[in-house]
C-alpha cells in the first residue's frame, strides 16, 4: 500500500497565500484595465420662451445645446439622448466638428415641455422650468455628463410678456432604473447619465391681477352700501337681500373665470382665498340684514341701527387686513 503524501503545514500555508495574492492581483489588473466613463461636457443657450401655459401644464422653449467629448470616444451624444419631459420637439442645424483632441456636437432645439405650474401665489409666483436630457443607450459606466456652466445662459434680449427670467442653470446626475430592460446576461438595474437645464422665472403681472380682481373688489365695496339700507322698510329690506344674493352669485362666477384663466392644479391659490374672504363678508352682510330686520320687528330699532353702523367698519378693516396679509404671505413664499 502506497502511503498518501500530504504537504507539510509549513509548505501549504505559503502556497495558499501565494495563490490568494495572484487572484487579487488578477482582479486588480482587470479593474485597472477597465476604461473610465467618457466625460461629455454639456451646455445650453436659451433663445426664446413662449406659450407659458398653466392650463395645459406646458411651455415652449427654443435653445441651442452642445456636447463636447474626447475624439478618442466614439460617441454621438445628441443622437443617443432623449428629452424626458418633452411632449414634442424638433432638432435642427445639427453640426459636428473637431477641435484639437475634442469633438464638438451642437444643435438647435424647439420643443413643447411639461411643467407642473404652481400658481398658488399668483401674481407673485416663481417657477423653475426644467428641460431634462438623458442618455438612452450607454450606461453611466461608459458615459458621464459634466456641466459647461460658464457658457450656459440665456439671450439678454429675451422678453416674455408678464414674466422675467432671473437666471439659467444646468446640473448633471444619474437616473437609476429598477430594470435592465431585458438585456441578455445583465443582472440588476440600469443607470444612465442625465443633465437638467433649469430656467428660473418670476411673474410680473400686477396689471393682470387687478384686471381679474377688479370685479370682486367692486362687489365688496357695494356690499358695504347694504349696511346703510334700512331693514325696517319692506322695500329696502327686499332690495338689500336681493343685492347681496346677486353679489354672491357674481363672486362665484368671477372665481370660476379667474380659475379658468390661471389653470394650474387644484391647490388653493391667492385669488381663491380672496374670493373666499369676499364670500364670507357677503355672508356676514346677509346675516346682519336678517338680524337687523328681526330687531326692528321686536321694536329694537336703535340696536338694529347700531349693528349696521358697527358691522360696516368692522368688515372694511377686517377685509383690507386679511387681503394685505394674504398678499404679503404670497410675496414672501
Amino acid at each position: 500500500m502506497i502511503p498518501l503524501l500530504r504537504p507539510h503545514r509549513s509548505v501549504a500555508r505559503p502556497l495558499l497565500v501565494l495563490c490568494g495574492l495572484l487572484a487579487v492581483g488578477a482582479h486588480g489588473s482587470a479593474a485597472e484595465n477597465k476604461s473610465p466613463p467618457a466625460e461629455v461636457r454639456v451646455g445650453a443657450y436659451v433663445n426664446a420662451l413662449s406659450d407659458l401655459n398653466s392650463t395645459n401644464n406646458t411651455f415652449i422653449a427654443d435653445f441651442w445645446i452642445w456636447a463636447v467629448h474626447p475624439r478618442t470616444a466614439d460617441l454621438r451624444p445628441l443622437k443617443t439622448a432623449e428629452f424626458e419631459n418633452a411632449r414634442d420637439y424638433r432638432l435642427s442645424l445639427e453640426t459636428t466638428e473637431d477641435y484639437g483632441t475634442e469633438r464638438y456636437h451642437a444643435a438647435k432645439i424647439r420643443g413643447v415641455f411639461n411643467h407642473a405650474w404652481d400658481v398658488r401665489n399668483f401674481p407673485y409666483d416663481r417657477h423653475q422650468l426644467t428641460i431634462a436630457l438623458s442618455e438612452a443607450q450607454l450606461e453611466d459606466d461608459r458615459v458621464r455628463y459634466v456641466v459647461d456652466a460658464a457658457n450656459t445662459t440665456f439671450d439678454p434680449a429675451l422678453v416674455i410678456e408678464g414674466w422675467r427670467i432671473e437666471k439659467v442653470g444646468i446640473t448633471t446626475g444619474t437616473n437609476a432604473y429598477q430594470s435592465n430592460f431585458g438585456v441578455p446576461g445583465k443582472v440588476g438595474g440600469s443607470r444612465y447619465a442625465t443633465t437638467t437645464l433649469s430656467i428660473f422665472i418670476r411673474r410680473e403681472a400686477g396689471g393682470l391681477f387687478l384686471k381679474l380682481h377688479a370685479a370682486v373688489y367692486i362687489i365688496f365695496i357695494v356690499s358695504l352700501v347694504t349696511f346703510l339700507m334700512d331693514s325696517s322698510k319692506d322695500g329696502f329690506f327686499s332690495a338689500r337681500i336681493g343685492l347681496i344674493s346677486g353679489m354672491i352669485l357674481a363672486t362665484v362666477v368671477n372665481s370660476h373665470r379667474v380659475a379658468a384663466t390661471l389653470g394650474g392644479n387644484n391647490r388653493l391659490t391667492l385669488p381663491d382665498k380672496i374670493h373666499i374672504v369676499t364670500l364670507l363678508v357677503l355672508l356676514i352682510a346677509l346675516l346682519v340684514s336678517l338680524a337687523t330686520r328681526r330687531l326692528h320687528a321686536l321694536g329694537k330699532s336703535p340696536q338694529a341701527q347700531l349693528l349696521d353702523r358697527v358691522a360696516a367698519p368692522v368688515c372694511l378693516v377686517a377685509y383690507v387686513a386679511i387681503n394685505l396679509a394674504l398678499v404679503q404671505i404670497a410675496r414672501a413664499s
